[in-house]
């Protein structure tokens, strides 16, 4: 029982966001898709939607259906219900029609939100239908002021249909004051506040009320995802590193594949700090365990509760993910929770350490089961343990145990209720749909788990000799949801009873998914794609012979294996496939079919969206005028301010790798605020991500405390995201800007990367002609010159122009570098004193051996070390350390002597491809040197760390046919540094050689951080 007792406001969650709205009404609410919505914004549209719904009669504890795609109405309409008074009920589009209108009928909703593409499907007699999509124009007419309507804690919420025993759903009605209570309690315990929480639960779950309402009631940004393609765990890895999410619910299935799809592709996402999972029993899995072994930073909490009373008691899982038990408790009751562990016979506590029943009391209690007098009598029973008459008890059905730390371990059921991919299900429920259909006499349903960890549905069915299990398969796809409908069928002509005439579940046959159980011919594969798919299969299915024209289906697959078989499939060809292909090509015949088509079109050059389109579709002419300059952005050469020790300094990219070196070398050598253009929700949240960044690299230093300023904005909005007034400001106080940021992908075309790197110069050029003319140094790339100069015995000097003939075959980030500069040097013919930075390829901190193990430079060397070879060039490989590049660079822009000049800022001593892999060897990794063409063979077949950017590596789409390795390394050894050189001539400033002394910090670093391993021999990192 939990004794802290901290009674919960009396208002509702809908009014804790009206609160923050007053707070943060400019700050981001929701995204989705590459729309936004603010706080005021998404509160007036609710509004608006509310108001409306009042005058269709909407009030306390009416429920209100709501049936529609996510999108960023779907929030606004959840708040819109709430705000009414309304209970909102969340009706899944996906789920079949007949059990959405069952769901609708029990629930006697009078209004239903719904969209245009959906609406015929679910309407009843007498219904209110509102297409929030189509009607909006309408909707919009409504008043955006908050209602008020006159709710209290006891008035219903939600209305959630979970598994019912007798073939009907059951709609656990809960009131708000439960809700309440865990969002205040959620809010205590989480780390974050105004960060990013990814909404990746269907809005039919109750968890997803706990993404929703703890993010907006805090400042915090909800991210939705795409209901499709959340299931896909490597579009899920992408989208929590890309969109940085700090917070993520997730079922443990969910994140078992999440923590797979981490490790193939070798990098843990950075910004993620909690992880909490719930709706089945979380098991501490090896990729689990070696995703929280790298990221110490990022939290991971076991939180239970059944939809009748949502999350009760939470545990966080702490010290080394090498001693986490592999069954996690479910830990302590939160706060105003009360939890029973009870002999179900008597009534009578339990013992320490004795397993007993688990029971639920306290605040958490939904109010029972809408319209269902009977089985809310039956599970919601008097609290006897208490003096209040009204207090009650919840029978969850579950089996716990106190530990002696007070944590409850979770035992399993009481009852033959199971968890199927997280979500609650009745076997009797599908027993009951079974029996109506005509071809089955009776059926028993239950959970096995035949193989470790893959628990699916079987059903058991007597039937007439003339049945036919794809017809009922098919029934039962048009009744109950997918988790709900069974992975086989096996027929019987009785069942196993015990002494007692019941059946004997434990006496049922275990599924047979050899070959003997299926009535097609076997046919062995033929082709080597069909050996390869044949192959995957056996690994998902745990089958040993498969024909060509076998149905994954058939044999015992289900969704989940068909993600795990796609995304398997995906590594081993190297191509991108839907997620769903399975449903589309369910044999093996069809699904090589349908790589070698996926392989075909990387090989004619249409390459896939984890692969760049590398001539992106653009012409030169076209490239040409990207880089026209606005005309209103001019220089008053009056207004020109040169000031060789600035006390107001802008930079731009601190929450990367190359912008957070130069912020601590600005705040070493100047004695200068600077003035951090960071995307955050405010300041303060600005500032700890700028603070996280330098802990991260090891630069932090207190002093430094004072001197950094968060500017809240973003490089892809006009004006940087600030107001008129803000960046005006901004203009008048700084003295000098350095722009570092910029979105870095090598798999994403130009126009993707266009707004962010080129708009973002633009917008920062308008801000350094405004006023007092302001210096401008601009961090480009030295992959700007990947042209056929590069190939020829001519260096490249720092002033040679750049040519928009050759920029056509760059990949996007170039190109939008390329065209920047462009930018940069017509401003300077404008009168604007800039300066132009190109770094080549930068490695770790040379004392420190801090680097961006995200970066291509360290994916290379670990795809080196993992492969165990390295092409064998007869080029060069340069590669300086980020202290020495943020040193130098930050020094020359301090110069007067270096305003308007270029500086190429590589290793004045490069070394050939040879000696870097003897390097890597002297460290300890035995690494050889092979043709390229056998290496681009060997990666293609085998390493996971540079896995959807092998096509990058390895295209040779452009006028030299040299892969973008070949063009990177002849290009750097071809590229003189001559304005670097003079530069820090007589200074103590110089590029270290490549030798194992400069790589071996690299190489801790990396490892212990997670990324690498350690040599066998850990001595050579020692020397």
């Amino acid at each position: 029982m939990n004794d802290l007792l901290i009674s919960a406001d009396v208002y509702c969650c809908h009014q804790l966001f009206e609160t923050q709205v007053l707070k943060s009404p400019t700050a981001i609410a929701v995204e989705y898709d590459g729309e936004a919505l603010t706080y005021a914004e998404l509160n007036q549209q609710a509004n608006q939607l509310a108001w409306h719904l009042q005058e269709l009669g909407i009030s306390p504890n009416v429920p209100v259906g709501l049936c529609v795609e996510r999108s960023l109405l779907m929030v606004v309409a959840i708040l819109a219900i709430l705000k009414a008074g309304g209970a909102y009920l969340p009706l899944d589009p996906t789920y079949p029609i007949e059990r959405l209108r069952l769901m609708l009928q029990n629930a006697q909703a009078p209004v239903l939100l719904t969209q245009q593409t959906l609406a015929n499907r679910l309407v009843l007699d007498q219904q209110i239908v509102v297409c929030i999509d189509a009607d909006w124009s309408a909707i919009a007419s409504n008043p955006a002021t908050n209602l008020n309507a006159p709710i209290i804690g006891t008035d219903l919420a939600y209305i959630i249909y979970t598994s019912g025993s007798t073939g009907q759903p059951k709609g656990v009605a809960m009131p708000h004051q439960p809700l309440m209570n865990l969002i205040h309690w959620q809010n205590r315990q989480s780390r974050v506040t105004t960060g990013k929480t990814l909404q990746f639960t269907p809005i039919s779950f109750d968890v997803s009320l706990q993404e929703i309402f703890a993010t907006l009631s805090t400042g915090g940004t909800l991210v939705l995802i795409d209901d499709q393609k959340r299931r896909d765990p490597e579009y899920l890895r992408q989208t929590v590193i890309e969109h940085d999410i700090n917070r993520l619910f997730l079922p443990f299935i969910a994140l078992n594949h999440l923590a797979e799809a981490i490790a193939a592709a070798g990098q843990v996402p950075p910004n993620l700090q909690e992880v909490i999972t719930a709706g089945e029993q979380l098991r501490i899995t090896p990729a689990i365990a070696d995703w929280f072994r790298q990221a110490s930073h990022c939290t991971l909490s076991n939180h239970y509760g059944p939809s009748e009373s949502h999350v009760v008691t939470a545990y966080m899982l702490s010290g080394s993910p090498d001693h986490w038990p592999q069954l996690p408790p479910i830990g302590t009751p939160i706060d105003n929770a009360e939890i029973y562990l009870l002999d179900d016979q008597t009534l009578t506590p339990v013992t320490n350490g004795k397993t007993g029943e688990l029971y639920i009391g306290g605040l958490s209690l939904a109010q029972g089961y809408f319209n269902r007098p009977d089985l809310t009598a039956a599970r919601f029973l008097a609290n006897p343990f208490t003096q209040n008459p009204h207090d009650r008890l919840y029978k969850t059905g579950d089996l716990a145990r106190r530990l002696p730390d007070g944590n409850l371990d979770y035992r399993g059921r009481a009852d033959q209720q199971v968890k199927i991919r997280g979500v609650r299900v009745e076997p009797g429920e599908v027993e009951t749909v079974m029996e109506r259909h005509p071809a089955v006499q009776q059926a028993v349903v239950m959970a096995r788990e035949d193989i470790p960890g893959e628990k699916r549905l079987v059903a058991y069915a007597i039937s007439d000799p003339n049945h036919d299990t794809e017809n009922v398969h098919a029934v039962l796809k048009t009744q109950l949801p997918d988790y709900m409908v069974p992975s086989t069928i096996i027929w019987l002509e009785a069942f196993p009873l015990t002494p007692s005439g019941k059946v004997d579940r434990r006496a049922l046959p275990a599924p047979d998914y050899s070959r003997d159980a299926l009535s097609t011919v076997f046919i062995a594969p033929e082709t080597v794609t069909e050996t390869i798919v044949a192959d995957l299969w056996q690994q998902v299915l745990h089958l040993e012979q498969i024909g060509i024209y076998d149905d994954f289906f058939d044999l015992g697959g289900d969704s989940l294996k068909a993600i795990q078989l796609v995304h398997r499939a995906r590594k081993a060809f190297r191509v991108e496939l839907p997620m769903l292909v399975l449903f589309d090509a369910p044999t093996i015949q069809q699904f090589a079919k349908v790589i070698e088509a996926a392989v075909q079109r990387c090989h004619e050059g249409r390459v896939t969206e984890r692969q760049i389109a590398t001539t992106d579709d653009i012409t030169a002419a076209e490239l040409l005028d990207e880089t026209e300059l606005d005309a209103s952005i001019t220089v008053d050469s009056t207004a020109i301010r040169l000031v060789t020790a600035p006390r107001q300094v802008l930079i731009t990219g601190v929450t990367g790798f190359l912008g957070v070196f130069l912020l601590a070398e600005l705040l070493e050598q100047t004695s200068a605020d600077i003035h951090c253009l960071v995307r955050a929700q405010d300041a303060a949240a600005g500032w700890t991500k700028i603070y996280n960044n330098l802990q991260k690299y090891r630069l932090w230093q207190p002093r430094y405390a004072e001197r950094i300023i968060p500017v809240v904005g973003d490089l892809a909005q006009p004006r940087l995201g600030l107001t008129p007034s803000a960046f005006d400001a901004l203009a008048a106080t700084v003295e000098s800007i350095y722009h570092s940021g910029a979105a870095i992908s090598l798999i994403h075309p130009y126009a993707d990367l266009r707004t962010a790197n080129v708009a973002g110069t633009e917008e920062l050029l308008r801000l350094a002609t405004q006023g007092c003319i302001k210096p401008f140094h601009f961090i480009s790339t030295l992959d700007v010159f990947q042209t056929s100069r590069a190939f020829s015995a001519e260096p490249i000097t720092e002033h040679d122009p750049l040519n928009p003939h050759e920029a056509v075959y760059f990949d996007g980030y170039t190109k939008s570098k390329w065209v920047s500069e462009m930018m940069v040097e017509a401003a300077r013919l404008r009168g604007l004193p800039a300066c132009i930075y190109r770094p080549a390829m930068i490695t770790g901190h040379s004392q420190t051996g801090a680097a961006n193990t995200g970066d291509l430079m360290n994916r290379l060397i670990k795809g080196f070390i993992e492969l165990g070879s390295a092409p064998d060039f007869d080029m060069v490989f340069n590669v300086a350390p980020v202290d020495h590049f943020s040193k130098s660079t930050i020094y020359l822009s301090l110069q007067p002597a270096s305003i308007g000049k270029n500086f190429n800022c590589i290793n004045p001593n490069p070394v050939s491809m040879r000696r870097f892999v003897a390097v890597i060897n002297e460290c300890g990794y035995p690494v050889k040197s092979v043709s390229h063409a056998t290496w681009e063979l060997l990666l293609s077949e085998y390493v996971d760390t540079l896995d959807g950017i092998v096509h990058v590596l390895t295209s040779k789409a452009n006028a030299e046919n040299w892969s973008y390795i070949e063009r990177s390394s002849v290009g750097a050894g071809q590229v003189s540094c001559q304005n670097v050189l003079a530069g820090l001539a007589g200074t103590e400033i110089v590029c270290p050689d490549v030798t194992a002394q400069l790589l071996r910090p690299y190489f801790k670093f990396v490892a212990e951080v997670g990324f690498l391993a350690l040599p066998e021999c850990e001595a050579a990192l020692s020397r």
